[in-house]
């Protein structure tokens, strides 16, 4: 034990390398880089959020027609997720 107290002794007593002086900068730099990466992310997490609510909420929301029934200004006749004419499952079916 006496060993380890004269080498922490002998290395607080050497004066610090240049290489270390530097390092805080680099370091401070890094840290700046990585909030302004985390800002960029929440950013474009809200504006998908946002994009989405507007587009679910134009998409489920139609405009009252004059008797209460919803009226959209375009219906499409096939689902988003129908099948194209052409596919070879939808013509085995037909």
């Amino acid at each position: 034990m006496d060993d380890l107290d004269r080498m922490f002794a002998q290395l607080r007593d050497e004066p610090v390398p240049m290489a270390l002086g530097t390092l805080d900068g680099k370091v401070m730099a890094g840290l700046a880089a990585g909030r302004e990466r985390w800002a960029l992310h929440r950013s474009l997490l809200l504006a998908c959020v946002v994009a989405g609510g507007v587009g679910l909420w134009g998409g489920l929301s139609g405009s009252a027609g004059p008797d209460g029934a919803r009226e959209h200004a375009y219906v499409h006749e096939d689902t988003l997720l129908g099948l194209p004419a052409a596919a070879p499952s939808h013509l085995l079916v037909s």
